[in-house]
């Protein structure tokens, strides 16, 4: 869809086809279906939400071949329009609900939340201060300002989150923000000058004191909550001597057969099963003879 975005007559016709779809955003909240079988995304027809009464232009999306995706900002008042044509659904945070969504729509609404981040950060000229507007069917920014007319895109943030094992166990820690029991991965952004190795070894020795003897790239994963990109992977500490900083309240070390009984007893509650930090352990767990962590978790899913 890249070579359509400057194409304005083509934008404006796929606004106003049938196909059209919305997705809404409130305050970087999405508009969400919640049933028994999981958490459905709402769009909405152009009719229901005219383009001249947005608060700025629609943000093209892309298409599956079936429909063409626009992510919309909507006023207070708006919202409540929209929630009367609605009245099962409601905005909510996308983070939390994505873990019962399709993995689809899940990536559409993540999208959309991700520019709309995007897009009111970046309200004024970082170089003069003037009003920017929107190009490129929302994925450029234009300093109004004939004189400046910096142009800005959408950036990332690249961050690193680590499975750490020593032997047979690996470490899990928990940050002081986090609810009663939560553990997960250990994670931080990188700095400038730095490698993706370099902030992987810096972390782990800030967060836990750990040094590293081995690093491993494994995958990545977009996390557009607000807008990283989070590089996921494992290594292999030195020893298991653990020095707390600030960042972590706790850390501990566990086998695959003291993990499946922490979660089973709702001692430890592990990241939601969409992220990367669940993939690097489940792959671990079940490379060391766990089985399948997902089921575990799924089934002694502690309630809200």
């Amino acid at each position: 869809m890249v070579e359509q975005r400057d194409d304005a007559a083509w934008v404006a016709l796929k606004l106003q086809a049938d196909d059209a779809c919305l997705v809404p955003l409130w305050r970087s909240r999405s508009l969400l279906l919640r049933e028994a079988t999981g958490t459905l995304a709402v769009y909405l027809a152009a009719h229901e939400l005219p383009v001249d009464q947005l608060l700025q232009p629609p943000t093209l999306l892309g298409t599956d071949d079936k429909r063409t995706y626009f992510a919309v900002s909507v006023s207070d008042a708006q919202r409540e329009q929209i929630l009367a044509l609605h009245p099962e659904a409601e905005f909510a945070d996308l983070r939390i609900a994505s873990i019962e969504m399709d993995a689809k729509h899940a990536g559409i609404l993540a999208y959309a939340k991700a520019l709309h981040y995007w897009q009111h950060r970046h309200h004024f000229c970082g170089t003069c201060g003037n009003p920017n507007r929107l190009g490129s069917a929302g994925h450029r920014l234009i300093c109004s300002n004939e004189e400046c007319a910096r142009e800005t895109y959408p950036r990332i943030d690249p961050a690193i989150i680590v499975l750490v094992t020593q032997g047979d166990a690996c470490l899990l820690g928990r940050n002081p923000n986090w609810p009663p029991r939560r553990f997960s991965t250990l994670a931080g952004f990188v700095e400038p000058g730095e490698s993706l190795e370099d902030a992987v070894a810096r972390e782990v020795y800030e967060e836990a004191g750990i040094r590293l003897s081995g690093i491993r790239y494994v995958s990545s994963q977009p996390w557009p909550f607000p807008a990283s990109a989070m590089c996921g992977f494992y290594a292999e500490a030195e020893d298991r001597r653990v020095r707390l900083s600030d960042e972590l309240v706790e850390a501990r070390w566990f086998t695959p057969t003291e993990l499946a009984a922490a979660v089973r007893d709702d001692a430890v509650r592990l990241s939601p099963r969409v992220s990367i930090s669940f993939r690097l352990l489940a792959d671990w767990f079940r490379q060391q003879g766990g089985g399948d962590l997902e089921s575990i978790s799924r089934r002694y899913r502690a309630r809200p």
